[in-house]
């Protein structure tokens, strides 16, 4: 590692632009080798790498994306930046997958392409999944912003669509304080992309920049050097998180009335949050939160994205009632309790996270 990273080089030449990048390439190199794909995009974010998804399939004004209820509305935002069409899906009763019922209610002929969330780390059941986007000729457009190292029938999510989206902000499993990247095979894809997120400029022919309009979606050196240096124990850190989980699961199982999230026998999943559910579980978030233990719901105040006033305006003349109902997604989220955790949270910390949830718990039940 060390002939790689010279940081008195990178602070001389970070602010010349006349000079290549470097550590970007690297970065792009060490992400494609480690999701076995052929193609890794370095981005600002992960809407930059959901919204370029989007363009480089050339989603526009009219079409229409199938998404989760159930997700953060920056994974729905950047199909309004297109223009295009928003099509809430309802989850299953327990757990964040499609209800694959709803999926092909909500499907037309306008539909272009879908975007599983895998919030917390979960996966979907791709399976289903890929066999429904095959039957109805649409891509598909992972957001895996939460699943470093999560699997399916043992293939890393972000892997099975057209594109992979990730994010590497702060709290990720792989974070360059902000930051995200494009995971595909298409090597033509993946150049459009490469194209769109520096203002559709093209250094190797000139003649052919800004052929189209593009967008200043490019990562920095910096956190490109940060993704190299914290690619290096990325199994490491997933391991640990996954460790993390099951402890706290193994400590408040026999709570009554929690019920561990039922994750399918065919994902491995980076177990990026501990997550139950339990009857009363929008008030034990809340109350996590006063007693400081950051949750989605209780801190974050996580609901069903279509709830969401912004978005409710922007469908409320494009989609019907019927297709912007889902019942189960906010049934979910009242259940649901999602924890925040953090590397640097050792036994002890979680301990106290115990503590304070087994109180709570027992004064709502």
């Amino acid at each position: 590692m060390k002939n790689i990273i010279n940081i008195e080089n990178l602070i001389k030449n970070e602010f010349n632009p006349c000079k290549p990048d470097r550590y970007i390439p690297i970065f792009e190199e060490k992400i494609k080798d480690f999701f076995s794909v052929k193609n890794a995009i370095a981005v600002a974010n992960s809407t930059a790498a959901i919204h370029l998804s989007l363009v480089a399939l050339n989603i526009k004004d009219g079409d229409e994306v199938l998404v989760p209820a159930n997700a953060v509305i920056m994974s729905v935002i950047p199909i309004l930046y297109q223009k295009a069409i928003p099509i809430f899906v309802d989850c299953q009763e327990n757990n964040i997958d499609f209800d694959y019922d709803d999926l092909k209610r909500k499907v037309s002929n306008k539909t272009k392409a879908v975007i599983p969330v895998y919030l917390w780390g979960c996966s979907y059941n791709l399976d289903k999944l890929l066999d429904f986007v095959k039957e109805y000729n649409i891509e598909i457009i992972e957001d895996a912003c939460q699943a470093h190292g999560s699997k399916w029938n043992n293939k890393y999510l972000g892997t099975f669509g057209k594109f992979g989206c990730f994010s590497m902000k702060n709290g990720k499993i792989l974070a360059t304080g902000e930051g995200g990247f494009i995971l595909t095979d298409d090597d033509e894809l993946a150049e459009r992309c490469r194209l769109l997120r520096n203002h559709c400029t093209n250094i190797r022919d000139t003649s052919k920049s800004f052929s189209e309009m593009g967008w200043n979606y490019r990562i920095t050196e910096m956190q490109a050097l940060l993704g190299i240096y914290n690619l290096r124990d990325l199994k490491d850190k997933i391991n640990f998180r996954r460790n993390q989980t099951k402890y706290i699961y193994e400590q408040i199982k026999n709570i009554t009335g929690v019920n561990i999230y039922n994750y399918y026998d065919n994902e491995n999943s980076n177990y990026f949050s501990p997550i139950f559910l339990h009857d009363k579980g929008l008030d034990i978030a809340k109350k996590l939160n006063k007693n400081r233990v950051i949750n989605s719901t209780g801190t974050f105040g996580l609901i069903p994205a279509n709830e969401r006033k912004v978005i409710q305006e922007y469908c409320k003349n494009l989609v019907s009632y019927d297709r912007m109902r889902t019942p189960n997604s906010h049934k979910l989220f009242s259940k649901i309790v999602a924890l925040s955790l953090m590397e640097n949270m050792d036994r002890d910390k979680m301990n106290e996270i115990i503590s304070k949830i087994n109180q709570i718990v027992k004064e709502e039940n």
